[in-house]
């Protein structure tokens, strides 16, 4: 229910203006005054785009395909957005280049009402009063590809601190969509409301962004938003409203990816190993290596403790020891030389590991390692969970890594979600390097924790999320509710 929320309250809360960087090709029928076909589908879709300093060059590479057992001649019309320029196009045939042709926004509204007319697509009028660049293509080969490729650039308007970039993907078989990010003020909150994307970041004045699909039918247009903000701490905030309606609000919290180490918090943290029978092979030599790139990344105002577990738990030391290199080798030997075999208690393993974090005064981790599959002692996991928010109480937050295919999911989800962490999961064939660097870094720097924020005099509801996570060093925190 929450999901479809946001969801909903997203959609009303930035709108549905149409985007452009999305060409297509339309055959040109085989007799005058016929019907015009249906439009060439897309094979795949690339767009690579650069933006600095709210400059926006993207890149769009087109393969479409001919279904017809004959060469057929087309209109490649891509829209042009608004205040965009045309800086190249390219498509080869026989060795020579084709040119396109620029049209105005009158010329172009003519050619969509023409194709309407004659294609029976309405939706093609959204283009109208717009440009469009224009070209002829022959011949493109009976079932076979014709590759198009087209660049333009644009100034993406700022207001107060928040840009936006738009743009469309059709219904194809592939679709890559990469964005280079940079800025001379450094960058702060990264985030697409429309896609899940993979956000890189190099730094407080460069990001790279990802999103990949294959047998897409996109509903919607791509859609990102980022801030630049040259404080410590970026805030920024969307807001909307229909006439006679509540508002919505959208917030966007995100702290400096570059921080002195006297504004990073020190935590307590108590490492969790499931060593039991079912760990064996490939994922206890995973997890394994996860726990040990997390001993290797303390910060030296950390404590930590480890606890390994199968049918009975074992603990390398009773006291939290300080993050000392010495500590730290030593406790590397001890993850060394685990080896899997016997039941999984997990119940007595979290309960162990929450009764280090007691006496805590600052903010405390559970990092909890494992497949989820409890077969010893209290097996019922709504009991287990029961039991370790009794123990809690809320002072020590849980994150789950999950390893291997038979990771029980909801377990970790819910065990993490409900104790104010995350969850991350490994399959065998992926790099744990990769999986456990992203997964921990987003935990091992704590900013902000135990987070409220304060409306005033303002009315809200239906605020998600209900309880704020903690900020880290280098994420983000998003905050939707009515107003």
């Amino acid at each position: 229910m929450k999901k479809i929320v946001l969801t909903i309250g997203l959609t009303w809360l930035l709108g549905t203006p149409l985007s452009f960087a999305s060409g297509m090709i339309i055959p040109v029928p085989p007799k005058p005054g016929a019907l015009y076909p249906p439009a060439l589908s897309i094979k795949y879709h690339s767009v690579d785009i650069e933006i600095e300093n709210q400059i926006a060059r993207t890149k769009v590479d087109q393969v479409f395909i001919n279904p017809y057992s004959r060469d057929v001649e087309g209109i490649y019309i891509f829209p042009i957005p608004e205040d965009a320029n045309i800086s190249k196009f390219s498509m080869w045939v026989g060795g020579e280049e084709l040119k396109g042709e620029i049209l105005d926004k009158d010329e172009a509204r003519k050619i969509y009402e023409e194709i309407v007319r004659r294609m029976k697509d309405p939706g093609l009028l959204e283009y109208a009063g717009r440009g469009a660049f224009r070209a002829r293509i022959y011949p493109i080969p009976a079932r076979g590809e014709k590759r198009v490729s087209l660049e333009y650039e644009e100034i993406l308007k700022m207001d107060n601190g928040l840009s936006e970039y738009r743009c469309s993907l059709d219904p194809i078989r592939e679709v890559n969509l990469t964005i280079t990010l940079s800025s001379k003020s450094p960058i702060k909150s990264v985030y697409s409301p429309t896609h899940e994307i993979d956000v890189k970041r190099k730094g407080d004045h460069r990001v790279e962004i990802h999103y990949t699909e294959k047998d897409s039918k996109p509903d919607r247009d791509f859609l990102l938003y980022y801030t630049v903000s040259k404080e410590d701490l970026g805030l920024n905030l969307l807001t909307y409203r229909e006439k006679g309606d509540k508002g919505f609000f959208l917030g966007m919290i995100s702290p400096s990816t570059v921080l002195s180490k006297t504004k990073i918090i020190g935590k307590d943290i108590v490492f969790v190993l499931d060593r039991s029978g079912s760990m064996s092979g490939e994922k206890i030599e995973q997890a394994k290596s996860a726990l040990l790139f997390c001993l290797n990344n303390l910060n030296s105002t950390d404590k930590f403790s480890l606890i390994s577990f199968s049918d009975e738990v074992r603990v390398y030391e009773e006291m939290l020891m300080n993050a000392s290199q010495e500590n730290i080798k030593q406790a590397r030997k001890f993850v060394r030389g685990i080896e899997a075999a016997g039941g999984t208690d997990i119940n007595h393993a979290l309960l162990t590991a929450l009764q280090h974090l007691e006496n805590s005064k600052r903010t405390s981790f559970i990092i909890f390692l494992t497949d989820g599959l409890p077969t010893v002692g209290e097996t019922n996991i709504p009991t287990i969970l029961e039991n370790v928010e009794s123990e809690s109480q809320g002072s020590s937050k849980v994150f789950a890594f999950g390893v291997g295919y038979d990771v029980n999911t909801r377990f970790l989800d819910r065990l993490a979600t409900e104790n104010q962490g995350t969850s991350e999961y490994v399959r065998p064939e992926e790099d744990i390097e990769v999986k456990i660097s992203n997964f921990y870094t987003k935990i091992a720097n704590p900013v902000l924790t135990d987070l409220n924020l304060n409306f005033g005099k303002i009315k809200v509801t239906e605020v998600y999320p209900k309880v704020l996570p903690d900020l880290f060093h280098g994420s983000q925190l998003l905050v939707l509710g009515r107003l």
